[in-house]
């Protein structure tokens, strides 16, 4: 197996460790869920779709700020659990979870108003089939919030990262409107994107 295979297939195998990666102190810090859902203007009624939505450091706090479904799209049937039981936990009752990938995802055309992508473009294969997704499932008017890497020392490999500007570029390409860009620390950029 060469070793671009044992990469890619060390991206498909889940790491129990990856929650506590997700929620640690310091992404909280560099990346704060409730700072960073401002920039969605949020009116309180829309449908919203988190893809890669993890252990849910998006989902909820988007699940509190909308009475529409929050729908919390990921990969791993683990991290679906994890949503679930939280959920029931804190009495949590417009999320709806689907198992599914940023490059297929499981939601027909213009279904939601606002898209979550965090830390999840970087991994579609190819990037620009995650953009063209966002295209499709977006209603028209809808945002599209779009975080990834941007310092050179910081996970991903280099050759996974998309730079702010390609991203910007694709969306465009797509006839997304770039609302705006902005830094988050030195390890992140978010872009929020309008159809």
């Amino acid at each position: 197996m060469s070793d671009k295979e044992d990469e890619q297939l060390a991206a498909e195998e889940y790491d129990p460790t990856l929650i506590a990666r997700l929620e640690s102190p310091e992404r909280l810090e560099k990346l704060p869920p409730e700072k960073v859902l401002d920039l969605l203007e949020l009116a309180g009624h829309e449908d919203l779709l988190d893809v890669g939505a993890g252990s849910g450091y998006f989902t909820f706090p988007a699940a509190a700020r909308t009475s529409g479904t929050v729908y919390a799209l990921d990969t791993y049937p683990q991290m679906l659990d994890t949503l679930k039981s939280r959920s029931e936990e804190r009495g949590v009752s417009n999320i709806r979870l689907i198992q599914g990938t940023a490059e297929q995802i499981p939601l027909g055309d213009e279904s939601v108003d606002v898209m979550i992508l965090s830390l999840i473009l970087h991994i579609a294969e190819p990037h620009e089939q995650g953009m063209k997704e966002i295209q499709r499932v977006l209603k028209k008017g809808g945002k599209a919030l779009c975080i990834e890497w941007a310092y050179p020392d910081s996970e991903p490999p280099s050759d996974h990262r998309i730079s702010s500007s390609d991203m910007a570029r694709m969306g465009e390409e797509l006839g997304l409107k770039v609302l705006s860009r902005q830094p988050w620390s030195e390890k992140y950029y978010s872009i929020v994107f309008q159809k």
